[in-house]
């Protein structure tokens, strides 16, 4: 310890109290830092040289400092400076100054009081005694005792001075957050001249703003506590104004919590502190959950983001994801001891990973009710027959093409994809009751292949199929990698279950912007051997435009004004308009085709009607409404059938097979105009911001 040299008195030698020629800097005098407001209690605790040189040592394994307090000979004022700790093994304990102070104008007015050492909610108050000082450091003798005494409810941390923006009444002040704790902010904020400090209003509430590089970490309305500072620079203590937030709409039918044995842990580097964090997981659903925390020790915030947080069981798998703390609320215990409860939605969530969560959470609750668990196809094609699903005119249709057809099934079935789900009702094995979903457009999924085995338990699986997709959808809609904005299905009318359930929501909703039914007429086209069908003079067929999907869209609001436009993902983005979200490629990672088209046919540039082309593998949907054409008639009274079956016609080159289905809207033009359909279906279409009225309504049809 050669670097420290005794000082005796004031009488001390020039070469000790040579400085580098920094000025005396006063880095903290407002020791309300380290006292604890008046309206929390204090717990004083004595702390033993051996466990104090412990702590020391501790720190110094950190790299973290100690405050060294001086005091004013003559008006008793503390300043403080920040030193590290060199490692300690017996009663003498050297600190380096972090930031060196002037040595010669520190020893002409003050003299050493204590060292402080901030131990998270408590503050260790040493009364050492002061053997060496110079422009290197200082050495002290420990004390046989110290003083800890409790100064917060709940611990403070340091932040690595991340960048924060306060907004109040259109002003904006930057700064850098440097603690924070579940209750309360401190931020420096950053001189400027165009915003000045006088422009805060001290009585008005403030927007924060806390974010790194990648992401915005958290956002909400503070209270200002606290303001000190010269005029160049600036502290807040801010508080927080409310414990909960609102992230989505809220809905009165919510997913089931569960508790789960072994419960999951949540694990997390800080957003503010980059320091691990784990916490125990108390109850869990496939939306979000809740977690319980030491309510000295907490660390989450309403509002903050938890961009990159692991959902870990017991070590043996887990589920990356993004999430937010949603509320926090004090929760009394068993033992009078307060804890806190805090929850935490899930904002994003790799699809594969959540299937596999939604899955365990379902077999939890329901022990027959299965999602995308591995199928034999050969038990499912046994289900489709034996339960009805594929009845003698369907398999007419399908046979010729049943090695594809068996193809297809493998490939949806028995593949890890963002575009296909099954759910199956089991006992002991044998598939009972069914359905999939489909992603087949941009932000819609097409449920479909709805069938349960004759049983006097049948109308029971389908409701409870019908209940478990409510849930899944529910769990996932929000999520951003589900693509679910909106839900759809066909029907045909005379199907009793599907049109009293999905019909009944419609119905009893009564509102076509929430879910809204319309018929289309539904036939096959077989190609024609003739040539040369051509359309008459003026008439033309080429790729639909932007005005020509607003043209749509005006007609479809007055004939309908349901979901079907938004569903089948025809609503005008731009005048550019730009690639129409090909989901080829979702498509093309399991090895199946999906394509879609649009066309409009027009008379003197005037629109009568828009053609989408729908190609995909064969069979993906058993009537094959995914390889179709649906014909949309804008005009019904100047566009004859025979123009349209020309159309379809100079369309029908798009596909391989020899027959494919047609559907058209509205029902009324092929009324009409005698336009031969051979039955109808119903689009039903869902918009997933309204749950709360599909489950009221399909719980009172039960």
């Amino acid at each position: 310890m050669d670097y420290i040299e005794k000082v005796k008195g004031k009488n001390a030698p020039e070469n000790v109290i040579k400085t580098s020629g920094a000025s005396l800097r006063i880095i903290d005098t407002d020791l309300n830092k380290f006292s604890p407001p008046e309206k929390i209690l204090q717990t004083d605790k004595t702390v033993r040289r051996k466990s104090l040189v412990n702590k020391l040592n501790h720190i110094n394994f950190k790299d973290e400092t100690v405050c060294i307090n001086f005091q004013h000979l003559r008006d008793k004022q503390i300043i403080a400076f920040y030193g590290t700790p060199q490692p300690c093994f017996e009663k003498y304990l050297v600190c380096l100054w972090k930031d060196q102070p002037n040595i010669k104008q520190l020893l002409a007015a003050y003299q050493f009081h204590t060292f402080i050492i901030n131990d998270k909610q408590s503050i260790i108050t040493v009364p050492a005694n002061l053997r060496s000082i110079n422009h290197k450091g200082v050495c002290f003798t420990l004390p046989e005792k110290s003083s800890q005494t409790s100064s917060r409810k709940t611990n403070r941390f340091s932040c690595d001075n991340i960048a924060v923006k306060l907004i109040q009444n259109s002003i904006i002040f930057s700064g850098l957050l440097e603690e924070f704790s579940a209750s309360s902010l401190q931020i420096k904020i950053e001189y400027s001249p165009t915003e000045p400090f006088q422009w805060i209003n001290l009585k008005d509430k403030v927007n924060l703003i806390v974010s790194n590089n990648t992401d915005t970490l958290y956002s909400g309305e503070c209270t200002i506590l606290k303001l000190t500072g010269s005029s160049k620079k600036k502290k807040a203590i801010l508080q927080p104004t409310h414990d909960s937030i609102q992230r989505f709409n809220p809905r009165i039918y919510r997913s089931n919590r569960l508790q789960l044995t072994p419960s999951p842990d949540i694990r997390f580097k800080h957003p503010f502190t980059d320091k691990p964090v784990n916490l125990k997981v108390i109850d869990l659903s496939g939306s979000g959950l809740s977690v319980e925390d030491d309510e000295v020790s907490s660390v989450l915030l309403p509002g903050m983001v938890i961009p990159a947080m692991t959902l870990n069981f017991a070590n043996s798998f887990n589920f990356p994801c993004k999430a937010q703390v949603v509320y926090r609320k004090a929760i009394d215990s068993a033992n009078d001891k307060r804890v806190i409860k805090c929850g935490i939605a899930f904002l994003d969530i790799k699809s594969e990973d959540h299937i596999r969560l939604l899955s365990l959470l379902h077999q939890t609750n329901n022990k027959n009710f299965y999602i995308c668990n591995d199928i034999d196809i050969d038990e499912l094609w046994d289900f489709f027959f034996k339960s009805g699903f594929i009845y003698p005119k369907k398999y007419s249709f399908i046979q010729k093409n049943k090695i594809k057809i068996r193809a297809t099934y493998k490939k949806l079935y028995n593949n890890e994809s963002n575009i296909a789900r099954h759910f199956t009702w089991q006992r002991k094995g044998e598939i009972l009751g069914h359905m999939s979903m489909l992603r087949f457009y941009q932000n819609t999924w097409l449920i479909q292949h709805l069938a349960a085995i004759m049983s006097k338990d049948q109308l029971k699986v389908g409701i409870e199929i019908l209940n478990q997709i409510g849930a899944y959808a529910y769990d996932s809609h929000r999520l951003f990698s589900s693509h679910m904005d909106y839900l759809m299905c066909y029907f045909r009318p005379e199907n009793h279950f599907p049109n009293h359930f999905f019909g009944g929501v419609a119905k009893n909703i009564q509102d076509s912007r929430i879910c809204s039914i319309d018929t289309l007429a539904y036939f096959h086209y077989r190609k024609s051997s003739k040539i040369n069908q051509e359309l008459p003079d003026n008439w033309c067929l080429n790729k639909s435009d932007f005005n020509d999907l607003s043209d749509l869209e005006k007609f479809y609001a007055h004939q309908s004004g349901g979901l079907m436009l938004e569903a089948l993902d025809l609503i005008p983005e731009d005048t550019e308009m730009p690639d129409r979200h090909d989901l080829s490629s979702e498509y093309t990672k399991i090895k199946l085709k999906r394509e879609r088209r649009l066309y409009s046919l027009k008379h003197d540039n005037a629109v009568k009607a828009v053609f989408m082309l729908n190609v995909s593998s064969f069979a993906v949907n058993m009537s094959d409404l995914t390889s179709s054409i649906s014909i949309f008639v804008i005009d019904s009274e100047n566009l004859s059938p025979e123009i349209i079956h020309t159309a379809i016609f100079l369309l029908s080159e798009k596909y391989k097979e020899k027959k494919f289905p047609v559907l058209l809207f509205p029902l009324t033009y092929a009324d009409t105009h005698f336009l031969k359909y051979e039955k109808t279906y119903n689009l039903w279409a869902l918009d997933m911001q309204h749950t709360d009225d599909y489950f009221k309504n399909f719980n009172y049809l039960i």
